[in-house]
């Protein structure tokens, strides 16, 4: 009985230390994990709002995809710690965000470096993205998080106005194309406030901003739609464009046929050589007819050529419609000689 006692205590101690090393050795897998390292070069560049670091990072062979990963952003100065772009040699610097810190070391002269980087993930941070329900996080996804500074600040900010149930990705998007508050609160300001977020997300990629829908409202285009106002930026509708139209003697064009104009190339330049042959005041859907089926100037002339000199627009678009051009008259013209 003793023996047999005395085995079942060794049994027990030695299933107890192994119980306690991999309690202690667990938080260190955890911990290799969460670091990610590469290299980096950089170039400090001056901008219309101050000098900026031009970062270029590419991670190291990623066992998981057997690939390389690499990503480049620019920088305020003032968002590393330790960041002499005149070193003159040795360097080291960070960059501190909620989602992790990157660690920065190699060579930095004249505003130009080169080195490499060591990514290393904030526990508490993965916490409090675990209670706001973002349960499992990759690293790479830790290290663009914080790349693009979307921490718990940004976060809840989004939340403030609505974006509370945000997919990851969709958070990453909102950091690396800056839809902030301030951007948010400037559009409602506008008019236009609880976008759906894809749609704010779009808002910001193709820079429908406060201002620009300010401007046009002041050019007669008010209330428009949020896929009207992202129809405009698209085919590049601005304030130039719409000032030209204006000018060529187009006021008030709906909007929808301001687009056709833009679209068809209905410009300035196809207005004035319109006048030049004799035809003006165009309507606006004749206008955009004559683009759509290609009357302009050199088919005038290859028409006035073959003795068709008063043709009126009508007449020109039947005749583009149904095929007669210069080549089918001539052709025709060879037949009857014949």
């Amino acid at each position: 009985m003793m023996k047999r006692s005395l085995l079942i205590t060794a049994l027990t101690l030695a299933l107890a230390a192994l119980a306690f090393g991999l309690t202690r050795t667990a938080p260190v897998i955890t911990a290799a994990q969460e670091t990610l390292t590469g290299d980096w070069t950089a170039k400090v560049k001056q901008t219309d709002n101050g000098p900026r670091l031009w970062l270029t990072l590419n991670l190291n062979k990623n066992e998981r995809n057997g690939g390389y990963n690499m990503s480049s952003d620019n920088f305020r100065l003032e968002e590393f710690s330790g960041l002499n772009p005149n070193a003159g040699g040795n360097t080291q610097f960070t960059l501190a965000r909620d989602a992790g810190t990157v660690v920065f070391s190699g060579l930095f002269s004249e505003g130009r470096g080169v080195g490499e980087f060591r990514f290393t993930a904030n526990s508490g941070f993965i916490s409090s993205m675990r209670a706001l329900g973002y349960e499992t996080i990759p690293t790479e996804k830790l290290f663009t998080l914080a790349l693009h500074n979307v921490g718990l600040q940004f976060i809840n900010e989004l939340k403030s106005f609505g974006y509370d149930k945000l997919s990851l990705d969709k958070l990453i998007a909102f950091g690396i194309h800056r839809v902030n508050g301030e951007f948010i609160r400037g559009l409602a300001a506008a008019g236009y406030s609880n976008l759906p977020a894809d749609k704010l997300l779009a808002f910001r990629i193709h820079n429908v901003s406060p201002e620009f829908i300010q401007k046009a409202k002041a050019l007669g285009y008010g209330d428009l739609s949020a896929d009207k106002l992202l129809t405009m930026r698209i085919h590049n509708i601005n304030e130039e464009f719409i000032r030209g139209v204006k000018e060529m003697g187009y006021d008030n064009v709906p909007f929808d046929k301001l687009v056709a104009l833009r679209i068809h190339g209905a410009d300035a330049q196809f207005v004035k050589e319109m006048n030049e042959l004799g035809y003006s005041r165009i309507p606006v859907d004749t206008l955009i007819a004559l683009r759509i089926h290609g009357v302009n100037e050199k088919f005038v002339k290859e028409m006035r050529a073959q003795g068709y000199n008063n043709l009126t627009l009508d007449d020109l678009l039947k005749l583009r419609i149904h095929g007669v051009d210069g080549a089918y008259l001539r052709k025709l013209k060879g037949q009857q000689e014949r």
